[in-house]
């Protein structure tokens, strides 16, 4: 393993029990650098397919991912975003089975990548990093459990709308006045699951109502209400206030 370095025992010693020196999420990711277990990865490049077996975790240092999936018309549909400081690859390893979605670099990207054998030793030496993972599956789970409900009963201008809410909340935790949207038209429908014509033209009547700017391809919220507005006036109309 990578990882975990022995260490020397002089014969006269008798030895002890195997000392965990990774305390914490951090010290593990400067030493999975410090061993090389590092990517650089240009955009639209693939990190892992689906249904191939998962060895490894990766932590994103720099960039930004997706991972998708694709119905049987060749459709397809974005099932998370990830840029730094997130996890990705989680489950399919934890299931002990193969990737059930694809994971392609979106903006380029450096990624550590923990292979399953340091993980069962964390797990085993350290129950705080056991915890952890389970809080990252959860939540995980039930961020994809949403999106399958909104792409299931929403309005095309409440798939769109939140789609766009989604993607500037994940990018601008900051909450910055002057952050403008940089993602494909193409990404952006397989966010919210619509077509793309359908997508461009929903954008269009938002830019026309003054709740979003595009320019250079890039787009602006103007205004949060009006956005919030049409994804939970719905919500409200429908009963589920």
């Amino acid at each position: 393993m990578l990882m975990m370095k022995k260490v020397m025992i002089a014969e006269e010693v008798e030895p002890g029990p195997t000392v965990n020196p990774v305390t914490t999420i951090n010290e593990l990711l400067k030493l999975q650098i410090d061993d090389g277990n590092l990517l650089h990865l240009k955009k639209k490049r693939i990190i892992y397919s689906e249904g191939k077996s998962a060895t490894c975790i990766f932590y994103v240092l720099k960039g930004k991912v997706k991972t998708s999936k694709w119905n049987e018309d060749g459709k397809e549909l974005i099932t998370g975003l990830f840029n730094e400081g997130d996890f990705l690859g989680f489950q399919a390893l934890m299931d002990g089975g193969r990737h059930r979605e694809t994971a392609e670099v979106m903006e380029e990207a450096d990624l550590v990548f923990i292979s399953r054998e340091d993980l069962h030793y964390l797990f085993q030496c350290n129950n705080s990093f056991l915890l952890d993972i389970i809080k990252i599956l959860t939540r995980n789970i039930a961020d994809k459990q949403e999106q399958m409900l909104r792409m299931a009963y929403s309005s095309l201008r409440k798939k769109v709308g939140e789609a766009l809410l989604l993607t500037y909340e994940k990018y601008n935790p900051s909450g910055s006045i002057d952050f403008s949207l940089n993602i494909s038209r193409c990404n952006l429908a397989a966010l919210a699951g619509v077509a793309k014509e359908s997508l461009i033209r929903t954008l269009s009547d938002m830019r026309d109502e003054h709740i979003i700017d595009i320019q250079e391809g890039k787009i602006i919220i103007l205004d949060h209400h009006k956005l919030e507005r049409i994804i939970y006036h719905e919500d409200m109309r429908n009963g589920n206030a």
